[in-house]
């Protein structure tokens, strides 16, 4: 954006008098943000004042100079810095939208939240639910909501004029994930006028803001729970799609597709937990044993030799379906000790996951025992 600014002079030469006390005579420098100048008519002292030629300086400090020849106008433009114009732009862009009734509001509103346009929901607020709200949509950089389930359509399902002079409304957001319906939410909405225009002052049960950042919270608790699954792996990878959300007062669910791509944490099949409780059990036990024992337990461990040296040098993907389900407060937050994960069996059921059943949440020194007492049973000890 320009300021034009004009400067009325009498003569050709355009300078500029800086008010200063001559110590040395010799040339004279001119030096603009810390950069020499060199202009081609060179700084002079006059009269006790250094004369510098103002088009120099001008455009060095980011100025454009203009000569109108027959009005004898030297005309200056300055450039208001860009973050001021942007905070402009936006401020009559807002103004622009700001609604005339309640209803507009209420449908500028949803339609926001429908689009996950956080900027259009963050234009209708009140002055007061914008500051409380500010950093909400910050954080999500404005894009509401989560790509999957989306809101489909919305219903103003109820509408009431209070005693107060505010406006009530219901409004129902139909979801839908990638699988199918993923049910529906009904926020609550407080309406009041301000001047000529209507603003909403009040969200109950905001879908566009909670939703995702529950679905943000049961994300992490999925991850977490692949990183303990993985724990004795290099994990290379990890993918965790939400597939469908679903959230009922406190309670909420939620499934997602994961794909985590490994390779064995050790570098040499003898390192792997299991298979060292195994060399353990033949090098403790071979006295005993009698050859055709020790010729099963020493298959046993060359076969797993070679499995695990294939996944050691080469990743591998394990693809699963994952299901979780939570409470959460008043403000949004996961209660940890109500998280409940579920994983999807071969014929499409959702089973629970209990993590101390499985070979994989183990510790190192207990699948070292493990496998030693897998040889044990191999040999009919």
């Amino acid at each position: 954006m320009r300021k034009r600014w004009l400067l009325i002079i009498g003569v050709v030469v355009l300078v500029v008098a800086l008010a200063t006390t001559t110590f040395a005579a010799g040339p004279i420098k001119l030096v603009v943000n810390g950069r020499e100048i060199k202009p081609d008519v060179p700084p002079q002292l006059l009269n006790n004042r250094t004369m510098v030629p103002i088009k120099w300086v001008t455009e060095a400090l980011g100025a454009e100079v203009k000569w109108e020849a027959e009005t004898r106008i030297v005309v200056i433009y300055t450039y208001v810095p860009e973050s001021n114009s942007l905070s402009r732009q936006i401020t009559l862009l807002q103004k622009a939208l700001a609604p005339t009734t309640p209803g507009e509001a209420v449908e500028k509103w949803a339609k926001g939240v429908k689009e996950r346009n956080g900027a259009l929901q963050y234009a209708v607020l009140s002055p007061e639910l914008k500051t409380q709200k500010l950093t909400d949509y910050e954080r999500v950089g404005w894009v509401t909501g989560v790509s999957s389930p989306w809101a489909e359509n919305f219903k103003i399902l109820k509408e009431t004029k209070t005693n107060e002079g505010t406006w009530e409304y219901e409004v129902r957001f139909t979801w839908v994930a990638s699988t199918g319906p993923a049910g529906t939410s009904v926020a609550k909405l407080t309406v009041k006028q301000d001047g000529q225009n209507w603003y909403i002052s009040q969200i109950s049960n905001d879908a566009s803001l909670t939703g995702q950042y529950q679905a943000e919270q049961l994300q992490k608790e999925i991850k977490d729970f692949l990183a303990r699954q993985y724990k004795h792996y290099r994990v290379l990878e990890t993918e965790v799609s939400l597939l469908s959300q679903k959230v009922t007062g406190s309670f909420g669910e939620a499934e997602f597709k994961t794909k985590v791509t490994t390779l064995l944490g050790c570098k040499t099949p003898a390192e792997w937990p299991i298979q060292k409780g195994k060399i353990k059990y033949l090098e403790e036990n071979r006295q005993n044993l009698t050859p055709e024992q020790i010729r099963k337990v020493e298959e046993e461990i060359d076969f797993w030799n070679k499995e695990l040296q294939e996944y050691i040098e080469k990743p591998s993907d394990a693809n699963d379906f994952l299901k979780i389900t939570a409470e959460f407060d008043d403000q949004g937050m996961l209660k940890k000790n109500t998280v409940k994960i579920y994983s999807e069996d071969p014929m499409g059921k959702y089973l629970p996951v209990e993590e101390k059943n499985l070979p994989a949440f183990k510790t190192a020194e207990e699948l070292v025992k493990q496998g030693y007492e897998e040889m044990r049973e191999l040999v009919g000890q």
